[in-house]
């Protein structure tokens, strides 16, 4: 019983206890694994579609312009197949040798050869003076964005410097180098197409005639690709 002003004993609230209910889990789907397959397709087939275009624009014209090579000679004798000994035993006094020189050999670009006539073993013993005749060749290639016309030119541009213009039967051009330190060397650069012989020339005999003989060695190699025209 209570009297007027109290109130109830306080009891503690006492709560039910239920037990907890587990829900299993909805199985996941499968959604995010077909958006990756359907993706990996499309890529395949733009890409697909991509190769096709580039293949039709090439076989249409619509592609960059072939360079020319029509131009271009297919070979021409290099090396020590420049010259016949007769050739340049007249300007080489004594006996003479020649050898093969280290910078033949052939790749996409060029095929170079070279060959050294001398009597450098010979010359005391024959009491002659020192002489050589060295010839070499590049015979150059096309590429996708040059022709070997256009290589050969660009060899001269690059190569040969302080050239005089020579006139020389058959050649395109023709330059002449002589050596500033000495009186009995001198080269002569020519090109036919894309075939360019280099013909180096030295003697050491008194009075010997440099630069028109290897002005004449350099008609004699760029003859033997210049066609016979009559």
């Amino acid at each position: 019983m209570t009297g007027p002003g109290q109130y109830p004993p306080q009891y503690p609230r006492q709560y039910q206890q239920y037990p907890q209910q587990h829900h299993p889990r909805p199985p996941k789907r499968k959604t995010g694994l077909l958006i990756g397959i359907v993706a990996a397709v499309v890529v395949l087939l733009l890409a697909g579609a991509g190769v096709w275009v580039f293949v039709a624009m090439d076989d249409s014209g619509d592609a960059a312009p072939r360079v020319d090579a029509s131009q271009d000679l297919p070979k021409a004798p290099g090396g020590c197949a420049v010259f016949d000994e007769h050739e340049v035993k007249p300007h080489i006094p004594g006996r003479m040798e020649f050898e093969v020189g280290s910078v033949n050999g052939s790749n996409q670009l060029v095929e170079q050869g070279q060959c050294n006539w001398n009597n450098s073993d010979t010359f005391t013993k024959d009491k002659v003076r020192p002489a050589f005749v060295i010839v070499t060749s590049y015979v150059y290639r096309a590429t996708q964005t040059k022709s070997g016309v256009d290589a050969a030119k660009e060899h001269l541009q690059r190569r040969v410097k302080n050239g005089v213009e020579v006139n020389v039967k058959g050649a395109e051009e023709a330059l002449l180098v002589a050596k500033e330190d000495t009186d009995f060397t001198a080269d002569v650069t020519v090109r036919y197409r894309n075939v360019v012989y280099h013909v180096d020339y030295s003697n050491q005999t008194d009075g010997a005639p440099i630069k028109p003989t290897v002005t004449d060695l350099a008609a004699t190699a760029i003859g033997k690709v210049v066609p016979n025209t009559g």
